[in-house]
């Protein structure tokens, strides 16, 4: 039954696309970034390569959306930061060539491209951000479903959770149970999503989304609902047995609240904190009248174990981080070993003789996100990434200026998906297993990409400013 809805979404996405309607295109694309990890669980022997189902619909969209377009408007996109179209060229060209590399040394061209998309699909998805950032409407929908589907999803997760069993209701793989304290085992909740892990990180987008949204409004009724929601989200996350994902959400609420501080109005202030206040209460009384018992004596030690997670924060950042990145220069010996020698996906893997020569030292420093990136491009891939991330920061640090000359509620959105994608870095660089998820990734793309389209957005309002601002470039005119 899944699999037909599957086909019928991929065939409305086709008739959508062969209209050019890309916008509902993608729409349709966050459906089935949701429902190919299902899918998956009841295919026979659950071949990794279906998570990649997303990507060909993503792929989709964009070529739709660029063939509408004509160009790809490079130089609004990075108005504030115009240098980073001169390592564009260099960063595809260096893709091509590590992923040369790869398939020569791992003779797997499944694992080449799908190693590529890892690279490729964040790059893309800062465009397509960019695009959907410019159409306020239609980022609202795209935010809005992507909220709803996880509430479904969600609800799953409290299934597994409470035991019930069902080849839907259970991880990808062979089961892994994890050590709370002595005596105690569990298996993280999972829900639809096909890991825990995946689960965990989703529940806490869709929190994080949830904030990004209530702020960025003013009707009070919406704000609270999706203030409540988000309180939800994170306490889900907690039944998964994934401490990182607790994490996010309080890092991500500690960047919004600074940045919401500096450029948020007064009057917006002021509502948001008098629902806070109704929202935590509202929590409290739901948790002890309602929740306590439905979650079961044993959540008692899931919040135990959330507990620990700032005690071993730096200890994770040290080992999976910084020494992942040391002993992945060693094993890539500078130049790099290919594309998807640090490939997580699960049925693939490596041919013998790679396996052989690296074996364990390969598989820790593919947990890291920045030992993947090391081992994988090596010294030139160290080079190129650093000079585009300090140049995107850059462009970050000039929008943010910017944000306060749009209208409150756009400028409010723009900068919660900023927070968000910043909130993430730190947990990409201590552990990528989770952001090799092509939809992951695609997600995170759409958020950052579209506080791109900050500088395009002014320059359509700036003739309605009472006081525009001096700035030592024009606007880009976009139409």
């Amino acid at each position: 039954m899944i699999t037909y809805l599957l086909g019928l979404l991929f065939l409305v996405l086709l008739l959508l696309l062969l209209d050019g309607n890309w916008r509902y295109g993608l729409l349709v694309m966050v459906l089935i970034g949701f429902a190919q990890d299902p899918i998956r669980k009841l295919t026979p022997g659950q071949p990794a390569l279906l998570v990649g189902m997303v990507l060909v619909a993503f792929a989709g969209c964009a070529f739709v959306m660029f063939e509408s377009r004509g160009k790809a408007d490079l130089k609004a996109m990075f108005w504030a930061a115009p240098e980073i179209s001169e390592w564009i060229p260099l960063y595809f060209l260096l893709i091509i060539l590590q992923a040369a590399n790869g398939f020569l040394k791992f003779t797997s061209p499944t694992l080449a491209v799908i190693g590529s998309a890892f690279y490729l699909a964040p790059a893309v998805g800062l465009w397509v951000g960019f695009r959907i950032g410019l159409d306020q409407t239609l980022l609202r929908r795209i935010l809005a479903l992507y909220v709803f589907v996880s509430v479904i999803f969600a609800g799953t997760v409290f299934l597994s959770y409470r035991g019930i069993e069902s080849p839907l209701l259970s991880e990808v793989g062979e089961t892994k149970f994890i050590t709370f304290r002595y005596g105690f085992q569990a298996v993280g909740s999972c829900g639809l999503w096909r890991t825990s892990e995946i689960a965990a990180w989703h529940l806490a987008a869709a929190s994080c989304l949830c904030i990004c949204l209530a702020t960025s409004i003013r009707k009070t009724n919406q704000q609270v609902l999706l203030l409540v929601m988000a309180v939800g989200f994170a306490l889900m996350t907690i039944t998964t047995a994934r401490r990182k994902a607790l994490v996010l959400v309080l890092a991500f609420t500690a960047i919004y609240s600074i940045l919401f501080s500096r450029r948020a109005d007064a009057q917006a202030k002021e509502q948001l904190i008098a629902n806070l206040f109704g929202v935590a209460g509202l929590s409290y009384v739901a948790y002890y009248l309602l929740l306590s018992g439905a979650l079961g004596d044993n959540f008692n030690e899931y919040l135990k174990r959330a507990s620990t997670a700032s005690g071993e924060l730096i200890s994770r950042f040290r080992d999976m981080g910084y020494n992942a990145g040391v002993r992945a220069f060693e094993l890539s010996d500078g130049i790099g070993l290919g594309i998807g020698a640090a490939s997580q996906t699960g049925g693939l893997q490596l041919n013998f003789d790679v396996q052989n020569q690296y074996g364990s030292a390969l598989r820790y420093v593919a947990e890291s996100g920045l030992g993947k990136i090391v081992v994988e491009l090596g010294l030139p891939g160290i080079i190129i990434i650093a000079m585009l991330s300090f140049y995107i920061l850059q462009a970050v640090r000039k929008n943010f200026s910017l944000l306060k000359y749009l209208p409150p509620s756009t400028s409010i959105l723009l900068m919660g998906l900023l927070a968000f994608s910043l909130a993430n870095i730190p947990f990409y660089l201590a552990a990528s297993q989770v952001y090799s998820d092509p939809y992951i990734l695609i997600v995170l793309s759409l958020c950052f990409g579209s506080s791109l389209a900050i500088p395009s957005l002014l320059a359509r309002n700036q003739q309605a400013l009472q006081s525009p601002p001096r700035l030592q470039r024009p606007l880009p005119a976009m139409r």
